[in-house]
């Protein structure tokens, strides 16, 4: 199954020598396993986020599970938020190396327990490539009166393949490199020609054309291209106009953007939402009418009008009144008729309550550990998104397990008394994972050390739109003395 997940999965000794890799390995680093097993060293593939990561690296050395997130650039050199687990690996009671887990999490699901009051930065989504190919762009504004300098110049000076860079142009302008090139030097010759009054042949030359009747071909096809682009723009305002009128009909929180960001209508609620009532915020940009957006959401805006949807399930942000509060986002691009991206529509949603809610979860949870210190009442947790355990000392004393021993739901299912214990168990998690029950159970076990115990287990599912995706609770011996 770890070959067919999108997932990184790796094995590293206790020498940080490569003993296994996945597929997905060559996606996330640009190397094969053929090329990492039993060759590379941690540092090799991890370059300057090795010494970053090193106090996790020697944590899951020491034995200890080690979960973080982290912000990485891919081969392709797309940023990734990513969420890294290192298990330790034990064998005969010794850690030999450990196992290495990356996946691609939300931007913003990972927030501590003391984020209340500070406001989460958004991930970098203008990207080393995003840069690479604007600055190619540059170069060929530069060289329209000079010539079209070749694939091979381009990629030489801006330290690329031209495979790649051939591929990421087109993909990111619509166009081929010298497609986009002889555009540029049309709509100059077309600037020329109609307010200078210059002809087709002085244009060929000055735009270095050898065959005039060349330059006549290309102008003419511009042209063409111009008659249906403006075509498209009337079909475009017709478009506009009827999303306007769904838009301000919404019964949502809605608002409508063009591609720089400026108000094109806004539903009754985002109005009231907002404090928009009596602001003049229609034409206006975003940033100019809520300005806490433009350092929390421009970045993001721009990765949005590349044609890409964005899902937040929670960002705290400051309203015109002051208030503070906690939205959940959905941002995805409006299209015009011709297929290109007119803008955006953003919808939000004030979960401010259900964060409250989370927040009390928090300090619950930190009460369960203190009544751990008192009254030896054991804590556990079980992460549905890294598929981990974690327990206290008190379940591995009650369990008589090794301090070695890693919490693993196989391992622990084997200790539930065969029968009506295993049943209950299994109905009472079944419950709390599809409908989001919380539980409280007694049940009969076999330790480690062979002794039959019974024990009372609590739990409390943490949801997340309307899946769960952590259990957490607290078990604790009553067997009869």
């Amino acid at each position: 199954m770890s070959e067919h997940t999108e997932a990184m999965l790796a094995y590293w000794d206790k020498n940080l020598i490569c003993r296994y890799a996945n597929k997905a390995t060559a996606d996330w680093f640009g190397i094969t396993p053929d090329q990492m097993i039993n060759k590379s060293h941690l540092s090799d593939i991890l370059g300057t986020l090795f010494d970053v990561q090193l106090p996790h690296i020697n944590g899951a050395l020491a034995g200890k599970i080690q979960v973080f997130d982290q912000v990485i650039h891919l081969y392709s050199g797309k940023a990734k938020n990513v969420r890294v687990t290192y298990h330790p690996d034990y064998i005969n009671g010794d850690v030999k190396g450990f196992y290495a887990h990356m996946a691609d999490i939300s931007p913003l699901n990972s927030k501590s327990a003391d984020d209340e009051t500070r406001i989460e930065e958004l991930p970098e989504f203008v990207t080393q490539n995003d840069q690479l190919l604007e600055n190619v762009a540059k170069t060929l504004n530069e060289n329209l009166f000079t010539g079209f300098p070749s694939i091979s110049a381009l990629s030489k000076k801006h330290f690329v393949s031209e495979s790649k860079l051939k591929r990421d142009f087109k993909q990111s302008f619509g166009r081929t490199i010298f497609s986009y090139y002889r555009y540029l030097q049309m709509e100059i010759a077309d600037r020329y020609i109609r307010e200078k009054r210059c002809n087709k042949n002085q244009m060929a030359v000055m735009l270095n054309f050898s065959n005039p009747s060349n330059f006549s071909a290309c102008y003419h096809k511009y042209l063409e291209e111009k008659s249906a682009i403006q075509e498209t723009e009337q079909s475009q305002k017709e478009n506009i106009s009827h999303y306007k009128t769904l838009i301000e009909e919404a019964p949502i929180t809605i608002a409508m953007f063009n591609s720089q960001m400026q108000f094109i209508a806004a539903s009754k609620s985002w109005i009231t939402e907002y404090n928009l009532q009596n602001t003049n915020f229609i034409d206006k940009s975003v940033y100019e009418i809520l300005p806490s957006t433009k350092k929390k959401c421009e970045k993001l805006h721009l990765h949005c009008l590349k044609g890409n949807i964005y899902q937040c399930d929670g960002l705290l942000l400051k309203k015109n009144n002051g208030i503070r509060c906690w939205l959940k986002w959905n941002i995805y691009p409006w299209f015009t008729p011709s297929g290109e991206v007119g803008g955006l529509c953003v919808h939000t949603e004030d979960i401010s309550k259900i964060k409250a809610i989370e927040k009390e979860n928090e300090r619950a949870a930190k009460l369960l550990k203190k009544a751990d210190t008192i009254s030896k009442i054991g804590t556990w947790t079980r992460d549905m998104l890294t598929h981990t355990t974690q327990w206290d000392k008190v379940i591995q004393n009650i369990f008589e397990l090794p301090d070695h021993f890693i919490p693993n739901m196989k391992a622990v299912w084997k200790f539930v008394k065969e029968g009506k214990n295993r049943v209950i168990v299994k109905k009472a998690l079944r419950n709390s994972l599809k409908y989001g029950n919380p539980f409280d159970i007694e049940v009969e076990v076999i330790t480690a050390g062979g002794n039959l115990k019974r024990i009372r287990i609590i739990g409390y599912p943490e949801l997340q739109n309307n899946k769960c995706k952590k259990l957490s609770g607290i078990l604790f011996d009553i067997t009869p003395v």
